[in-house]
């Protein structure tokens, strides 16, 4: 379906998670995480989560990322990362966003976000409308997760190192 000037409609998501790491490191670990994605394809796995019925539907993603200035936020200037994924199929659509951080106390927000257009003109505007916005979210939900998890294990697994570096 197109929107009145002929695009074609695009459906916006945004998901957060918290991670226990540190805002000034977490750029840094989220970007070690993508860039080991994007090389070996673990975070390229794109699905539902176990809370829905249909959660053993998986789809292998091409996942590429960049490194920007966040313009979203006033004040302090930092980096987002920028994401991209192709579904590598008509079926399924590709997806463009952004990962930012945001300081919650001694945590860390991780904000994904982002757009894509369903497939398949009206009959696909109307899966999206009943079911696909539902995989989409849980799919990015998902992302967002597993980044927050691997923020809050990379900085688990450095102050595990320094507090074994100064009991030597």
């Amino acid at each position: 379906m197109a929107q009145n000037d002929g695009t074609p409609r695009t459906t916006h998501i945004a998901v957060e998670a918290l991670a226990i790491c540190p805002f000034s490191m977490a750029a840094d670990y989220a970007t070690e995480y993508l860039r080991d994605a994007e090389k070996h394809g673990i975070e390229a796995g794109m699905g539902l989560s176990g809370r829905f019925p249909l959660s053993l539907l998986r789809h292998r993603v091409a996942l590429a990322f960049g490194i920007h200035s966040d313009l979203h936020e006033q004040g302090r200037s930092h980096d987002e990362l920028r994401i991209h994924w192709s579904s590598g199929s008509r079926l399924l659509p590709d997806f463009h966003g952004s990962v930012r951080f945001r300081i919650d106390a001694n945590r860390t927000r991780v904000r994904v976000e982002g757009s894509y257009v369903p497939p398949l003109g009206f009959a696909g505007r109307m899966f999206d409308l009943t079911a696909g916005n539902v995989i989409a979210r849980s799919s990015m939900q998902d992302l967002a997760d597993r980044i927050a998890a691997y923020l809050t294990m990379r900085e688990a697994r450095w102050r595990t190192e320094q507090t074994a570096a100064v009991a030597k």
